[in-house]
This record gives structure tokens, C-alpha cells and sequence, in this order.
């Protein structure tokens, strides 16, 4: 119970700083706001799940980015009541990161049947994404900012679940769209979105991100096993007698 609450505190801050912004996102315009909290939703619930669940060493990792993310909003934002709730959660979710109780359920080695660290890091590019362009993006184009922000959480999770066309996507077609539309998407927001699409196909290019997606399938073996040294209990599902003729 008390390693789940640590866990959630990456949830918590980025809802308290998502509020703050719908309360007053200046110096934010309305729809970079609306990105940046919609990526910290969506990744600290991330953080929050694979820290809880799996114990990951990325969930720790990803949940410290958010809480950066949550500084940076921090500094920007005016003084309000809002920022001074959402700094207090986010101290409390550093303090809980870092903590040795947390420390002690994330692993310190890579899992030995887990994914290759390229087929990670991948999506967790593109989960932050949103929250960089939001944060950069007031002279962007609206519909290019939502374009770019909100495709990027769609191709992590197509491809995260293994939908049909979620490796394209993570290969091809969220790279180019967001060196496409990085003109739109003003001087910072389009540096940042062709770097981070350039970053995101580097890393999905690499084989172990295939392999991952479309595990190698072995063929297995079948051996018959003699009616007299089958279960009873397997005879009497299959309904054949002990010597293997129907009854």
C-alpha cells in the first residue's frame, strides 16, 4: 500500500500542474497549455503504472522527467494558490522517487526478458514529446501543434500495444509529419519537433525495436505420450479409455 502511494505522486503532480494550468496557463496560450497538460497526464500515468506494476528502471526515469517538466511550468507560471499546491506535490513526488522505500521495488539491472532499451526509449520520447512542444510552442500554428503533440501520443501507443501499422508509425510516419509541419510550428517548437524526430527514428530503426515488435515465433514439438502413462484426469476430459480408443 505504501510502495502504490509513492508510486502515484508522479500522477498526482501532474494533475495539480494540469489544473493550474486550466486555471491560469499564462504565459502559456491556451492550446500549447492544453498540450503540455494532456503529455503530463498521460506520462505520469505511464510512470505511475510501471512503477507500481513492473517496477521498470524507465517508470523511475520517466517520472522524474515529468516532475521536470512540472519545474519548468513551475517557473514560468504565475504565483497563485494553484503554484503553490502544485510545488508542494511536486517536492513530495521528488522526495518519493528518490526515496530508498521506492528505491527498493525498481530494479537495478535491466530485466532479462524485458524489451532491449532502444524498444523503450522509443516511446518514451514520443510521451514527453507533448509536453516539449507545449512548452515552446506559443507562435505555433495551432492545428500543427496538436497535429504533431497529440500524434505523438497515438504512435506511442499504437505501437506500445502492437497495433496493426504501430511500427510504421513510429518509423516513418510520426517522424515525417513532424518534420512536415516543424515550418508551422514556429522557430523553437520546429527545432525541437525535428530533433525529437529525428531521435525518435534513430532509435526505432535499430533492429532490436523490430524484433521487439514482431518476436521471432519458433516452431515447437509434439510428442505422443502412451494412453498408460496419461493422466486420468486427461483421459477422462479427452474421453478415451487407457488404451487410447474412445469410449
Amino acid at each position: 500500500m505504501r510502495t502504490s502511494l509513492l508510486a502515484a505522486t508522479p500522477l498526482a503532480a501532474s494533475l495539480a500542474w494540469t489544473a493550474a494550468l486550466i486555471a491560469d496557463s499564462s504565459p502559456l496560450e491556451p492550446i500549447p497549455a492544453l498540450v503540455v497538460g494532456v503529455g503530463l497526464i498521460v506520462s505520469g500515468t505511464v510512470a505511475t503504472v510501471g512503477i507500481a506494476l513492473s517496477g521498470g528502471r524507465w517508470s523511475r526515469a520517466l517520472g522524474l522527467v515529468v516532475l521536470l517538466v512540472t519545474g519548468v511550468v513551475a517557473v514560468a507560471r504565475p504565483y497563485d494558490g494553484w503554484w503553490a499546491v502544485g510545488v508542494a506535490i511536486s517536492a513530495l513526488s521528488l522526495a518519493a522517487l528518490l526515496s530508498p522505500a521506492l528505491g527498493r521495488t525498481v530494479r537495478k539491472l535491466p530485466a532479462a526478458a524485458g524489451p532491449p532499451p532502444r524498444a523503450v526509449a522509443a516511446p518514451l520520447v514520443l510521451l514527453v514529446t507533448p509536453c516539449v512542444l507545449g512548452l515552446l510552442g506559443n507562435d505555433a500554428a495551432p492545428w500543427a501543434l496538436l497535429t504533431v503533440g497529440m500524434g505523438a501520443l497515438v504512435t506511442a501507443f499504437a505501437y506500445s500495444r502492437v497495433l496493426p501499422g504501430g511500427l510504421l508509425a513510429i518509423r516513418l510516419i510520426w517522424p515525417l509529419l513532424a518534420l512536415a509541419l516543424a515550418p508551422w510550428l514556429g522557430t523553437l517548437c520546429g527545432v525541437a519537433a525535428a530533433l525529437l524526430a529525428v531521435a525518435v527514428a534513430v532509435l526505432s530503426w535499430d533492429r532490436s525495436v523490430k524484433a521487439s515488435y514482431h518476436p521471432p515465433r519458433e516452431v515447437g514439438t509434439t510428442y505422443v505420450i502412451p494412453p498408460e502413462l496419461t493422466p486420468k484426469e486427461v483421459l477422462d476430459a479427452a474421453e478415451i479409455d487407457e488404451s487410447g480408443r474412445p469410449r
